[in-house]
C-alpha cells in the first residue's frame, strides 16, 4: 500500500501547477479522491497528514477531505467519499445515469453554509454547491470512466454528513455529494448532536465566520505521483483554472475551431466543452479527461512547461 504526506507546501505547488487563483479564505475544503487517511479517527490539525492510496469501489467510503487552515498551514483530515454509492449508481441506471453522477477534480469557489435536505428528518447543516459543474453520470455500468458522458449541471450535490461509522462501512449516504463519516443532528429520533468526524468538521467551519469556502478535488493518484516526486512536473489546467495559460489554451484551442467564447483565462464550462471536443477528435474517448496536459499542450502547441512561483 503506498503512503504519501501531504502538507502545506505540497499543496501550494498543487494550486501552483493547476494554476488556480484561490480567494481571501480561513480554511479550505480539499477532496482527494481514492486515498485515506493512516489515523482516520484523529481529525487534529497538524503540519502533515499521511495518506494511503485506495483503489475506489464505489461501496466503502475511499475518500479523505481536508480542511486546511491558511493562517497556521495545518491540516486536519476527515474520512469521506467524493463518489456515490453503489446503490445509488444501481438506481440511476435505469433511468440512464439520472439521479447518481460524479463530480470531475478541479476547483469550486462556493461550498457555501446551508442545509442538506432542507425541510425533511434527515436534513442538516452543511455546505451547498451554487454553481454549474462538470459531472459524468453513468448509463452502462457501476462506475465512472471516460466512456460515460459529461453533463455540465448542478444537480445539488452538498458537501454533507455521509451516515457512515468507519472506512469498512458498506453504506455511505451519497448519489455524488461529497460526504463525511459520522452521524448529523437531524429531525430523527436520538440525533440531537453532530456524531464523529462530522461534528468536527462542522464545528471548524460554522464556528468561524467565513460563509464560504473553496474546494479543491484532486485524484489520489497525483497527490501521490507529486508527493514522491516520481513524475516530472508539468503545469495541467482543467476546471478552475485562471491566468495567463488559460488565455493560451483559449487561443489554441479557437484558432481550431473548438473554442467560440472570450479569451478571459478563466477555465469555465465553455473551455472544458471545448477542450474535451478537441480531446475526442484527436485522442478518443480514451483521451478525453478535460484537462489540459502535456500531451494535449503537444497537440495544441502550447508550451506548459512548469516554472517555479
Amino acid at each position: 500500500m503506498a503512503n504519501f504526506n501531504i502538507n502545506d507546501t505540497l499543496l501550494k505547488d498543487l494550486i501552483h501547477i493547476n494554476q488556480y487563483t484561490l480567494p481571501e479564505s480561513d480554511l479550505i475544503f480539499i477532496g482527494v479522491r481514492g486515498a485515506i487517511s493512516t489515523t482516520p479517527n484523529d481529525q487534529s490539525f497538524k503540519k502533515a497528514q499521511t495518506l494511503n492510496l485506495m483503489d475506489l469501489n464505489y461501496i466503502n467510503p475511499r475518500c479523505t477531505i481536508l480542511q486546511w487552515a491558511i493562517k497556521t498551514n495545518q491540516l486536519a483530515s476527515f474520512p469521506a467519499s467524493t463518489v456515490p454509492h453503489i446503490s445509488s449508481i444501481k438506481a440511476a441506471l435505469v433511468h440512464e445515469g439520472l439521479g447518481a453522477n460524479s463530480l470531475f477534480t478541479g476547483m469550486y469557489n462556493d461550498y457555501r453554509k446551508g442545509w442538506h435536505k432542507a425541510g425533511t428528518a434527515t436534513g442538516h447543516e452543511a455546505f451547498r454547491q451554487n454553481a454549474i459543474r462538470p459531472i459524468r453520470r453513468s448509463a452502462d455500468d457501476l462506475d465512472y470512466d471516460k466512456d460515460d458522458r459529461i453533463e455540465y449541471s448542478n444537480p445539488q450535490d452538498n458537501m454533507h454528513c455521509g451516515w457512515f461509522q468507519s472506512l469498512d462501512s458498506t453504506s455511505y449516504s451519497s448519489a455524488g455529494c461529497q460526504v463525511i463519516m459520522g452521524y448529523p443532528k437531524c429531525g430523527r429520533p436520538g440525533r440531537e448532536k453532530n456524531i464523529g468526524p462530522w461534528a468536527v468538521f462542522h464545528k471548524n467551519a460554522y464556528n468561524i465566520p467565513q460563509n464560504s469556502f473553496p474546494y479543491l478535488l484532486f485524484t489520489g493518484t497525483e497527490v501521490f505521483q507529486l508527493a514522491s516526486g516520481n513524475t516530472p512536473k508539468t503545469f495541467k489546467l482543467r476546471f478552475g483554472s485562471k491566468g495567463l495559460l488559460v488565455s493560451v489554451l483559449q487561443e489554441a484551442l479557437k484558432t481550431k475551431s473548438y473554442y467560440e467564447g472570450n479569451i478571459d483565462g478563466d477555465f469555465g464550462e465553455r473551455t472544458m466543452r471545448a477542450l474535451v471536443n478537441f480531446q475526442l477528435k484527436v485522442f478518443g474517448k480514451d483521451g478525453a479527461d478535460g484537462i489540459a496536459g502535456p500531451l494535449t499542450a503537444e497537440e495544441l502547441k502550447i508550451n506548459l512547461k512548469y516554472k517555479k512561483i
